[in-house]
């Protein structure tokens, strides 16, 4: 049997990045982690080889790679990401979230690694102007995060046109759900998303708070395109492929979504169907700066993966319910 290809999954203690991990590793692939911990638990028996390092300090994590076999591809999920905390500590997150992305960037062409997928998400374009959004939308981010993360692509971009550093950039729509037959789901805290918050409604039987029932939409909720986390973290594998067999690709942006559009009150419904059970729900003002609709247009994605999302919201609510159960089992 040849010898599995190391790749590094930074951030890879996280939601998206141990999901991703768990499924490359199913793929024939051996992740190994890198993680700070800062918004993510340590495993006393971790799934995968797991190192703690602050990727924003250069020397720490030069010293790491020269103790680890050398590596295919790095995977860069290691941001902060929670739009509201992001308004509050503008430095932590412009530190970890342009820091990191230099410093790996360096440390991919310093060691070699020719192959890099980056997770960013479609918080750079800000209040859409046109939909579905295409990749050649305009990028106008209305959050410290949505800023910070543009200012990442703009790094890795600069590496793919001066250091030859092959990328493929990924914008996230919305992930939920989980693979709890690996044990692996959402859990932050604060909980800021949508599925972790309406299953921990019907659990605790405490009220749902939908915020804003006005936007111009069909049903007065906000409209959001889902993908569920096993559809995302495919998506980094078909990325990884394509930078594989595909030797023209430098930089390219992809949109990861369902290309559909799903309003907060159905998903509401959708879950108390797959639950059993009516959720109690309470309607609060808007929040600054949330969009009436984020609909992706994920026509390159199919392009240039072959492949599409093929998981419903029903199985983001059941898999994110039987993730909890087995966590609390």
């Amino acid at each position: 049997m040849p010898n599995k290809k190391t790749v590094i999954i930074a951030g890879g203690a996280g939601y998206i990045g141990s999901c991703t991990a768990y499924i490359l590793e199913k793929s024939g692939f051996e992740p190994i982690i890198f993680d700070n911990f800062s918004s993510s638990k340590k495993s006393s028996s971790p799934m995968f080889p797991t190192f703690e390092v602050d990727l924003t300090d250069f020397k720490a994590l030069n010293s790491l790679m020269t103790k680890i076999p050398k590596a295919h591809a790095i995977f860069h999920f290691a941001a902060k990401a929670l739009v509201p905390e992001s308004t509050e500590r503008l430095w932590d997150y412009f530190h970890n979230n342009i820091n990191a992305t230099l410093n790996l960037c360096e440390t991919a062409v310093r060691f070699s690694i020719q192959n890099f997928i980056h997770s960013s998400t479609c918080a750079v374009y800000g209040i859409p102007k046109t939909l579905p959004i295409r990749e050649d939308h305009s990028l106008n981010p209305v959050t410290p995060y949505g800023h910070s993360k543009v200012a990442a692509e703009s790094i890795l971009n600069q590496y793919s046109v001066w250091k030859r550093l092959r990328v493929i950039n990924l914008r996230y729509f919305n992930p939920a759900g989980g693979i709890p037959e690996a044990g692996l789901g959402e859990a932050h805290d604060p909980e800021t998303h949508l599925v972790p918050n309406l299953v921990e409604s019907f659990i605790n039987r405490t009220e749902f708070k939908i915020y804003g029932n006005d936007y111009p939409t069909p049903d007065g909720t906000c409209i959001r395109d889902l993908i569920h986390i096993r559809d995302l973290a495919k998506a980094h594998l078909s990325a990884l492929e394509v930078l594989e067999t595909n030797n023209e690709i430098s930089f390219e942006n992809i949109n990861v979504g369902t290309g559909r559009g799903v309003s907060i009150k159905e998903v509401v419904e959708t879950s108390e169907k797959i639950l059993g059970k009516t959720i109690q729900t309470r309607f609060e003002p808007r929040r600054s700066g949330d969009p009436a609709q984020l609909i992706s247009d994920n026509s390159k994605m199919k392009n240039l993966f072959k492949w599409t999302p093929e998981l419903s919201v029903e199985e983001m609510v059941k898999d994110h319910l039987n993730f909890i159960l087995e966590e609390n089992w």
